[in-house]
């Protein structure tokens, strides 16, 4: 069989790096931070070590829940309201009281005028600093959703501030990880407060092994580390840049699977 190699592809992988990184973010102190959570437990999973330690910095948190939490079947009767108490009880371990419950529905969200207008309106009242959404990258529909109308929402808004898409079922080409080993334990406090999704699928164990898996990025020997990743959306990359890979990504994921 004649070999063949593809040199262009060769010259490429050789001019990569031994082994890059993702850079270490220091968590900012006294700003404001917004954060879109698709359904209750989502936040405290993606970013929740993170958001314990803006707060202790002094930043001003605000957690908005999309969804309604109800789920797509096989829930006990009134499940949104436990999922809301679940949520105000999880984010007060983290020291969060600011939070919103929206409505709309649980697996099946669909981005409309009234929500972008929502956004703007949230955008233009509370000027974040930071911004927390969920991936396009992640398996679940509605995270993906979420997190392509809240970015075009900020792509187009005029206000200064970052932009950072926190995982969940799918593991980012992170970026930027935030070290939350001294915060671990309010996370799993926090996690453990989510008694109705855990009953369901051990979401305690996943999210902090994702956590101490992320940890094998920070520097130094100490043990145990925790981690928390991140990828930085930007301001002008409506028709590429690494958000616009991922999204297309995840619909050829999608293709494949089936």
């Amino acid at each position: 069989m004649k070999k063949f190699i593809d040199r262009r592809w060769q010259a490429r992988i050789a001019k990569l790096g031994l082994c890059p990184l993702p850079a270490l973010l220091a968590p900012l102190e006294r700003g404001k931070i917004l954060v879109f959570a698709p359904h209750p437990d989502d936040e405290t999973l993606g970013c929740g070590g993170t958001l314990a330690l803006l707060r202790q910095n002094g930043c001003a948190v605000k957690v908005v829940f999309v969804t309604d939490g109800g789920g797509a079947g096989g829930l006990p009767d009134g499940a949104v309201e436990i999922r809301r108490k679940e949520a105000a009880a999880a984010l007060n371990v983290l020291g969060v009281d600011d939070m919103v419950f929206l409505t709309e529905p649980d697996g099946g969200f669909r981005n409309t005028p009234k929500f972008e207008a929502y956004v703007f309106e949230l955008f233009r009242q509370f000027q974040p600093d930071w911004l927390f959404l969920p991936s396009v990258l992640d398996y679940h529909r509605d995270h993906v959703a979420i997190g392509q109308a809240v970015l075009a929402c900020w792509q187009r808004w005029d206000g200064i501030s970052r932009a950072f898409f926190y995982e969940i079922w799918s593991p980012l080409p992170a970026t930027w990880v935030v070290d939350i080993s001294g915060v671990a334990d309010l996370k799993r406090e926090a996690i453990s407060r989510y008694e109705l999704p855990l009953a369901h699928c051990d979401y305690l164990t996943a999210g902090m092994g994702l956590a101490s898996y992320r940890g094998l990025y920070l520097p130094g020997q100490a043990r145990p580390k925790y981690a928390e990743a991140f990828v930085e959306a930007g301001k002008r990359e409506m028709w590429g840049g690494i958000s616009n890979i991922m999204l297309k990504l995840r619909i050829c994921l999608e293709g494949l699977i089936r």
